[in-house]
């Protein structure tokens, strides 16, 4: 039965009533003690007020000067009569606290200490404590005459009788709420089998459809009532979604394939062409007769056997993917960020040169820790996207320097303003501009370049307008820390 539905029903139902009578109880509890309390301080204010104005109708003057024990057993007798009247205790000390009279028990001597330190500061204070089927309430007040503390007044009183028939309230109260619990249980337990019962035959005609059978039997058994219902329905359910999960994995799978095999050759196919770019650059140079520079000739014939490497070594990879080998990571190590902008500059001038466009280089000096080979993948793709963007006879300013912990890396170009609907998508794999001085663009450059500066856990953004501004930040060091590790 721990398992069926009436039982968790009534289970939980039980738990909240259980829970809103407790609270209720003790908000009642609450609401009748303060009550008490409000009731006992507007008692004891009332004393205040009138044993003041008993001893105000009582004192004469001249008992004022007649010394301090002839005051304080004159103050004793008129009050000893009011307090014998009303049945209180009393307690009167002097100004410096030192008690002269008393009939309050030793029991509350800690509640006329308290309400003697208040009473001192000028103050009239009621204190409450309370007993097994008591409470005793203490008022401490000050005595003046004038501007002149004659000493402190603290009458104690007790009501018994108030917190029995509080107590009596409040018991009856919570004996109320526990014959309207029983009462709302068992309503609750007959109206809830009410309701489960058709829930029964609803639940075995649902586990004859999933078998087959649609023949309608009307016959009520208390067989573990919803918890059947639900575990046949959510059985049939299963039976359908899993079905369609699978159809759907398998639809995924064959997405995802197509789509990363697009961008795999498309990532490779643009790997390619950026060595490719160099070598041809210093080729076609090398080519012209005219140059007579040998040292330009031995640079560019070392820049294209290094470019051969990387070209070489991006076909390996590319073999080794073919066959499901994972790219090894590429060992990190400490760059300087301006001799390796300067040699790109000077790689990536040859292009310009033939679209009449210079490039111009700013640069300071600066360390970054990373790959080299995608850091000079990435200034060579923003160097030939600002080359294809850019209007002919204009210059490509390139400005490089520390800026506070990061080094930053700012490519300038004059050209027309991306389009809005491309500019917000620029980072986006196979996003292409217009207007581009050169075709074939496959839209993945700047998507490359995004992912190497994250890989770099820097940051890119592009400032759109007559000039296209793209600025980069990536973490600096000082070249003479020892923290530096390789991956």
């Amino acid at each position: 039965m721990k398992n069926s539905v009436r039982f968790k029903f009534m289970l939980g139902l039980s738990i909240i009533f259980i829970v809103a009578a407790v609270v209720l109880n003790i908000l009642i509890r609450q609401v009748f003690q303060n009550n008490l309390e409000n009731s006992i301080k507007s008692s004891m204010k009332d004393t205040m007020k009138n044993s003041r104005e008993y001893i105000k109708y009582n004192m004469f003057t001249k008992d004022l000067y007649m010394g301090e024990e002839v005051l304080y057993e004159k103050l004793w007798r008129i009050l000893n009569s009011y307090v014998l009247t009303y049945n209180y205790e009393m307690e009167i000390r002097t100004p410096s606290g030192k008690i002269k009279e008393n009939t309050i028990s030793s029991d509350f001597t800690e509640l006329t200490n308290r309400g003697t330190e208040e009473a001192l500061k000028g103050k009239a204070v009621i204190n409450l404590q309370y007993g097994k089927d008591n409470v005793q309430a203490i008022l401490s007040y000050p005595l003046y005459d004038g501007d002149k503390c004659l000493g402190i007044l603290n009458i104690s009183k007790s009501f018994g009788e108030a917190y029995v028939e509080n107590k009596r309230i409040i018991d009856i109260i919570t004996l109320i709420e526990l014959f309207i619990f029983m009462f709302v249980f068992i309503a609750s337990y007959l109206f809830a089998s009410r309701i489960i019962k058709p829930i029964i035959t609803l639940t075995k005609q649902i586990k004859k459809i999933e078998e087959g059978d649609y023949e309608i039997n009307l016959n009520i058994k208390n067989n573990d009532e919803i918890g059947i219902l639900l575990k046949e329905f959510i059985n049939m359910k299963e039976k359908i979604r899993n079905q369609i999960e699978t159809i759907s994995m398998e639809k995924d799978k064959i997405l995802k394939l197509e789509k990363g095999r697009r961008e795999f050759f498309s990532n490779v196919t643009h790997e390619l062409k950026t060595p490719l770019t160099a070598i041809s650059g210093y080729a076609q140079i090398l080519s012209d007769k005219n140059v007579k520079d040998e040292e330009f000739k031995i640079r560019a014939i070392h820049r294209i056997y290094l470019e051969s490497e990387r070209l070489h070594k991006l076909v390996i990879n590319l073999i080794n993917a073919s066959k499901g080998i994972d790219f090894q990571e590429e060992h990190k190590e400490s760059i300087e960020m301006k001799t390796l902008l300067n040699d790109v500059c000077i790689d990536m001038a040859s292009k310009a040169d033939k679209y009449s466009i210079h490039i111009v280089a700013n640069l300071e000096q600066g360390f970054i820790f990373g790959q080299e080979n995608k850091i000079r993948q990435l200034i060579i793709n923003l160097l030939d996207n600002a080359i294809k963007y850019s209007f002919s006879e204009e210059n490509i300013n390139v400005n490089a320097f520390k800026d506070n912990d990061n080094y930053k890396l700012e490519i300038l170009n004059k050209g027309n303003p991306i389009p809005e609907k491309i500019y917000d998508s620029i980072f986006e794999p196979f996003v292409k501009g217009i207007n581009s001085i050169e075709g074939g663009s496959n839209g993945l450059g700047l998507y490359i370049c995004s992912e190497i500066v994250k890989q770099h856990n820097g940051e890119i953004h592009i400032e759109n307008g007559n000039i296209i501004k793209v600025v980069i930040k990536i973490p600096s060091f000082s070249p003479s820390g020892n923290n530096l590790e390789t991956t």
